[in-house]
């Protein structure tokens, strides 16, 4: 989580891995969406990332 500029929104970079059997775009959006719900009250408008790194 970091802020490019002191006003600017937050950017938060999320790195996950995925079990082979679940279809990781789907499970990169539901992190997405969760991370960003979390975030609504004490970070508003946060730019949030996930990348998967790896399926086990």
């Amino acid at each position: 989580m970091s802020r490019a500029s002191g006003a600017g929104p937050w950017e938060v970079d999320v790195q996950i891995v995925v079990h082979r059997g679940r279809r990781a775009l789907t499970v990169a959006r539901a992190v997405r969406d969760a991370v960003t719900d979390a975030l609504a009250r004490t970070a508003p408008g946060a730019q949030v990332t996930v990348t998967v790194t790896n399926a086990v």
